[in-house]
This record gives C-alpha cells, sequence and structure tokens, in this order.
C-alpha cells in the first residue's frame, strides 16, 4: 500500500466510474441522456429502454453497457457461448457490465457487475476514487438475503463514499454470487444510489458499521 501522502493515481478506467457517479451525484437526479458522453462507457442501448422485470417506481427504465474498472488483471471468463461450445476466452477482471437504472426521466441508480467474486470490495471502491475518497461502511454482517429468509450468503455490505468533486455524498453496496453454475466462475456486483438504502439495510437485517 502507499503511504499515505501519496496520492494514489486515478487511472483512465477509474475515471469511468468516477464520471458516471460525478453525473449521478448532482443536486439533482440526472436526465438519461446526461450519461450519453461519459468517457470510457460504451453503451449498448442507445437510449433507456422498457424494464417489465420491475415493480419499483425507480427501476421502470434502465440503460446497459460496459467498461473498465482499475486495478485488475487477465483471467479466463466465459466466452459467452452457451451448451457443449461454451468455453472461455482471456479478459480483464475489471471489465464490468454497466446497467443505469431509473425512471422515465431521471437515473437514480448504477449497477455494475463483474465475473469473481472478490472479499475486499471496500479497497476495489477505494482503488477507483484516490486515497482523496472517503469509502466509509456503513452496515455489513446481513442475516438474510434480500427478500427471503434464507441466511445471508451474499455477503451484502453498504458503503457512504465522499468523492472529491462529487457535490452530494453517494452509497454504495455491494454483494457477491460465488456459485456461478454453468455461467461462470461467480460475480461481484456493485450498486450505487444517489440516497442511503435503509429499506434494504433493515430487510436484510444487516448491523451497523
Amino acid at each position: 500500500m502507499a503511504p499515505a501522502a501519496t496520492p494514489v493515481p486515478v487511472s483512465a478506467e477509474a475515471s469511468s466510474l468516477q464520471g458516471l457517479l460525478g453525473v449521478l451525484g448532482g443536486q439533482a437526479a440526472a436526465p438519461w441522456a446526461a450519461f450519453d458522453s461519459v468517457a470510457g462507457v460504451r453503451w449498448s442501448d442507445a437510449k433507456p429502454l422498457d424494464n417489465p422485470d420491475t415493480v419499483s417506481p425507480d427501476a421502470t427504465h434502465y440503460r446497459g453497457g460496459d467498461m473498465l474498472l482499475a486495478g485488475f488483471g487477465e483471467v479466463d471468463v466465459p466466452d459467452g457461448k452457451v451448451g457443449a461450445q461454451a468455453g472461455v476466452k482471456k479478459d480483464n477482471e475489471g471489465h464490468v457490465g454497466v446497467v443505469l437504472h431509473g425512471n422515465a426521466s431521471d437515473v437514480l441508480s448504477i449497477a455494475l457487475q463483474k465475473f469473481y467474486p472478490s472479499d475486499d470490495t471496500q479497497g476495489i471502491l477505494q482503488r477507483q476514487f484516490g486515497s482523496d475518497a472517503a469509502v466509509k461502511p456503513i452496515a455489513g454482517r446481513c442475516t438474510l438475503d434480500d427478500g427471503t429468509s434464507a441466511p445471508n450468503t451474499q455477503k451484502n455490505a453498504f458503503y457512504e463514499l465522499g468523492i472529491p468533486g462529487i457535490a452530494m455524498p453517494l452509497f454504495a453496496e455491494t454483494y457477491v454470487d460465488e456459485d456461478g453454475g454453468n455461467q461462470g466462475p461467480g460475480v461481484t456486483n456493485f450498486v450505487f444510489y444517489r440516497n442511503k438504502p435503509l429499506q434494504r439495510i433493515a430487510g436484510m437485517q444487516c448491523k451497523a458499521s
């Protein structure tokens, strides 16, 4: 680890997430078009699409893409083929899927997913923003998986983010799926919110950090 007095450099990969969060963390919720030209993000959806799989008023629309997180190297990942044709390919472990969620007019949260479960999600977040940013744990050690009565297996953890240059504090939730099954080596999820996700923290009976 670098000495505290030495800033952690923010790479081009890191600036992609910081750019997304800079738009998300404005004084008011940002319209979908505000995310069109965030550096380093490649959008697979040209515009927001209807999300028929939700009952949440905060996620009636979505838009997908991909980008890179900083601090990862090359690994084997699924090649996207199915059945007997399925195999692996080389890719950067920090290559993540990006999904914006929101209502018809504004984006209200951002979800990232990378292959391979990671234990040190706080460290991953800190590397994206540099040593001047604060990644403060606010809840974890949850009792239940979300929406179930089953014991928590996804290692959900919640953080408050104070990022220089972003007007509002943001909140992050991280969790893992260690059993990838036929889909690959498991995943780590990152979800960023404008508001503290108190309902999720309470529903999973997470302990304050």
